[in-house]
């Protein structure tokens, strides 16, 4: 996906088995969405963790917070409870929305630490791709979204 590609429309269970529309928001909020490999891993749980802390800087930039991988809303749920995660963490299982990105899977299985900030219109302004360093997927998206 690249810059200036319009967000596709997708609906993904999160972790509490709520659908999440991404209609929904489209107009209404910039939109954070964030693949990360995997629940419970030490990488993964810090950039994960630190999109939690670092949440209400993003909601005063209107933006919502959306992270996603192909594990399931049970693991999620566990996952977010554990480490108090307040915004929806996806269901990818069969992939629907890494085809949708157009993402390659790392490492066999494992979905890519990407990071994509689309603005209110939905239009892609800022695409991060760094599999070893989660932080700097957030302080790029903060940055961008300081931007619009």
């Amino acid at each position: 996906m690249e810059i200036g590609t319009h967000l596709p429309s997708f609906s993904l269970v999160d972790q509490k088995q709520n659908w999440f529309n991404s209609d929904e928001f489209l107009y209404k909020k910039n939109m954070v969405i964030f693949f990360y490999p995997k629940d419970f891993t030490s990488v993964c749980t810090q950039e994960v963790c630190g999109f939690r802390d670092w949440k209400e800087e993003f909601e005063k930039l209107d933006a919502i917070l959306i992270g996603v991988n192909n594990q399931s809303p049970k693991t999620h749920e566990k996952f977010a409870t554990k480490h108090h995660l307040n915004f929806p963490l996806l269901s990818d299982k069969k992939g629907y929305l890494v085809k949708r990105f157009n993402l390659k899977k790392k490492f066999l299985f494992f979905y890519p630490r990407e990071t994509y900030v689309f603005n209110k219109e939905g239009y892609l302004v800022e695409k991060i791709v760094d599999f070893k360093d989660g932080h700097l997927h957030i302080n790029k998206a903060l940055e961008t979204l300081k931007k619009l």
